[in-house]
């Protein structure tokens, strides 16, 4: 018998808690190992090496605890003061907690790599995936702004992965007056597609009348593209789409609006005619309007939408 701090301890008891203690070492440097070569590839250097510790230290710390209640001392007072202390730091740290999982979770998972460009639906934020550590992924968006986004709330979100496919397809509709030959426009858009060595072949693109709206006739375009070529291309196409449609001599119509303000005294309908062109040039984008009153058969130009009912206020009721 040895006493150790008072307490008599029996000296093969203090032999087998060392034994505990080694096998508890030897067991957790395996184990460590095993989990490494598990989920180690998957992780990053940072994360792999807060796993390899938790790991590591949580079976030393359950090998030290068996190895001294083995010698007979009581750890019943310890054990309930640190049960009530692992509630409290459980409450305080669980976002922690539940953010280092997720991120574990993540790389296990793999939706997103570094250079990615994916949006974060629920979020609404949207960028190039920079990097993904324990806690957090940050993001850089397209404006340059740099995000933290906390791994929980990544990884329960709705993501889109921009680059994940090979290809990825470009849609344009452009709207046409109905008084062109929608076939005609057809022709000469599928020609200019052809043209680009960028547009895939396969899948063959699409080019059809897609609606007949209040002031055109859209044609819907739809062309595949390789990923990381979908934005320079949508580019293109729409500025090619305009230098063609301006060299051809087809109308790209705006919205004209009506507005009735019922009839005069003498029987004539009076009528606001509003007509809105928006203008663009090399710097700014101007809204042109042009407002005319049609009254007993006369036109006259007015300057504006106030001026029109002041001056029909005499012989017409504004409704």
């Amino acid at each position: 018998m040895i006493s150790v701090l008072g307490t008599e301890i029996d000296l093969l008891q203090l032999l087998i808690s060392i034994g505990i203690f080694t096998v508890g070492v030897v067991i957790a440097r395996i184990i460590r190992m095993t989990v490494l070569r598990l989920v180690g590839k998957h992780l990053p250097t940072q994360t792999e090496i807060v796993v390899k510790r938790i790991v590591y230290w949580g079976i030393i710390g359950v090998a030290t605890l068996s190895a001294v209640s083995n010698m007979g001392i009581d750890f019943t007072g310890v054990l309930l003061a640190g049960g009530i202390f692992g509630i409290v730091i459980g409450f305080a740290t669980q976002s922690i907690v539940a953010n280092l999982i997720s991120g574990l979770f993540l790389h296990i998972d793999r939706p997103v790599k570094v250079g990615d460009p994916i949006e974060v639906v629920d979020m609404n934020v949207a960028g190039v995936v920079v990097e993904t550590t324990a806690f957090s992924t940050r993001l850089r968006r397209f404006d340059g702004v740099f995000i933290r986004i906390p791994n929980e709330k990544f990884f329960t979100s709705q993501l889109r992965n921009f680059s994940t496919h090979v290809a990825r397809r470009v849609e344009v509709t452009v709207g046409i007056a109905y008084k062109e030959d929608a076939t005609t426009t057809i022709q000469l858009i599928k020609e200019m597609v052809d043209k680009d060595p960028k547009v895939f072949v396969e899948p063959a693109p699409s080019i059809i009348v897609w609606e007949l709206a209040d002031s055109s006739v859209n044609i819907n375009i739809r062309i595949w593209v390789a990923s990381q070529e979908w934005f320079p291309v949508r580019l293109e196409i729409m500025q090619q789409l305009k230098e063609l449609l301006d060299n051809s001599g087809i109308e790209i119509p705006f919205p004209h609006q009506t507005i009735w303000f019922g009839e005069s005294k003498e029987g004539t309908k009076d009528t606001l005619s509003i007509a809105v062109k928006e203008v663009q040039t090399e710097n700014e984008m101007k809204t042109a309007i042009t407002t005319t009153k049609k009254t007993k058969g006369d036109v006259s130009t007015i300057r504006n939408y106030k001026e029109a009912t002041e001056s029909s206020s005499d012989d017409s009721d504004v409704f």
